[in-house]
This record gives C-alpha cells, sequence and structure tokens, in this order.
C-alpha cells in the first residue's frame, strides 16, 4: 500500500502503480497474468502499460505473437523523482515571485464610523514599541473626546511614545503641554486642516481619518509609510 503511495505521489495513476508493482513482482508476464496478479481488469491494464512503457519503467518483449511485459528497475523512478523535484523547485520560484509582487501592492481598508477612529488611534498605540515615534498631521476635531480610546493617553505614556505633530494654531491653542509630543504650527496662508482630516504615519501604516464622515482610511505598504515619513519629516523641519 505504501508503495502504491509513493508511485502516486510520483504522478501514476492508481492502475499504473498497480500494474508496475505486479510486473516487479513477477518478473516478467503476460496479459492475463498481469491481470491476476493486479486484480485489475483486462482493458484498464491495457490502458496502463502503454503509459508505463512510455515512462521507459516497462519493457515488451515479443514471444511470437503473444508479448509478454517486464518491469524496469526502480532506479528508473530516482530519474523520474529528480526531474519532477527540479521542476518542483522552479514552480515554487515562480510562485514566490507572485507572492513577492502581492506583498509589495498596497493593502487598503476603510471602515467608518466614530468606534473606527478609535481603533485606528488604539491599534497605532498598540502596535508601536516602547520609545517609538509616530507622526500626525493634527485636525481640531481629532482632540474631541470622542474620538480617543479610554486607555490610549496611559499606553502612550507608558510606552513613552514620541509624537511629532503638524497642526494649525487654533488646534496647538486647544492642546496641552504633553511630554514627548513636539507640535509644529503651519502658516494660516497653507492651513490644510479645516478640512478636518488628520493623517497618522507610522511602521508601514498610513491612516487617513476624515472627521466630516468618521472615515478610516488606512495603506499598509512599507514604501507608502517611508515616502510619506520623508515629506513629513522635511515639512516639519522646515517649520
Amino acid at each position: 500500500m505504501k508503495k502504491n503511495l509513493l508511485l502516486t505521489q510520483l504522478g501514476f495513476t492508481k492502475n499504473e502503480a498497480l500494474v508496475y508493482e505486479s510486473l516487479l513482482k513477477l518478473g516478467k508476464a503476460k496479459i492475463a497474468t498481469i491481470v491476476r496478479e493486479s486484480g485489475l481488469h483486462r482493458p484498464l491494464v491495457y490502458k496502463a502499460l502503454p503509459q508505463l512503457i512510455e515512462k521507459h519503467l516497462v519493457s515488451v518483449l515479443p514471444r511470437g505473437k503473444v508479448h509478454e511485459y517486464a518491469a524496469e528497475s526502480p532506479e528508473k523512478l530516482e530519474a523520474l523523482f529528480k526531474e519532477r523535484e527540479v521542476s518542483f523547485f522552479r514552480s515554487i520560484e515562480d510562485l514566490h515571485g507572485l507572492y513577492e509582487k502581492q506583498e509589495k501592492k498596497p493593502r487598503i481598508t476603510v471602515t467608518e464610523g466614530i468606534e473606527a477612529i478609535r481603533d485606528a488611534y488604539s491599534t497605532m498605540i498598540h502596535s508601536l514599541k516602547k520609545g517609538e515615534t509616530y507622526y500626525r498631521y493634527g485636525s481640531t476635531k481629532a482632540l474631541r473626546k470622542k474620538y480617543i480610546p479610554k486607555d490610549y493617553r496611559e499606553v502612550r505614556d507608558k510606552k513613552q511614545l514620541e509624537r511629532l505633530v503638524i497642526t494649525n494654531m487654533p488646534s496647538k491653542l486647544q492642546a496641552r503641554d504633553r511630554l514627548g509630543r513636539t507640535i509644529k504650527v503651519i502658516p494660516p496662508a497653507y492651513d490644510l486642516f479645516e478640512y478636518d482630516i488628520s493623517q497618522m504615519i507610522y511602521n508601514d501604516r498610513v491612516v487617513f481619518a476624515d472627521y466630516n464622515t468618521d472615515t478610516v482610511i488606512t495603506i499598509d505598504n512599507p514604501v507608502i509609510a517611508q515616502f510619506q515619513k520623508k515629506l513629513f519629516k522635511l515639512l516639519f523641519n522646515k517649520l
């Protein structure tokens, strides 16, 4: 049974495996003998033999009008296995290539509701490790308590997370001075925060929170996150 399983794993049909194993036991045999040994019906044996001959695992021994058949050495199976092994690893390389391409594509999710915004903040502070930094374009509405998770400040302060924030003057005036947070104010002529949209950048993630519709758009992608971090730092250092 185990031999039969091995052969089927190498690409043999069950009938081909039975015929080949029967011939290994018999040495050489006519069709009628193979039928008895394998337990297969004659048409199935006739169908399996040409396939085995093509794979060089069975030889035909002419004996007048009636042919006999003999199994070749199982060493032939080793060559077949090596061919399949080479084919397998080539296929695996192709699959890895497809997977890597997929991994590089941005994953975008959209969630809605006040709870979605709270979850976005909660995920950020719980994902970051102690002493790490996140970057945020702030909005006045972002300061409202309904958007802030209950454990937000506790976890943030316990992890000593550094926050770099770009906002407008009204938002800065509403914000209390807190340890670990540095706020830069954008000039009034370039105030973007009247749209009530915040952006948070951390790890490999960029999050947009639209407080007009309570919608969160999350982009998971290391390249986009790095791109946004560099833009943020450039602007932050210029303010």
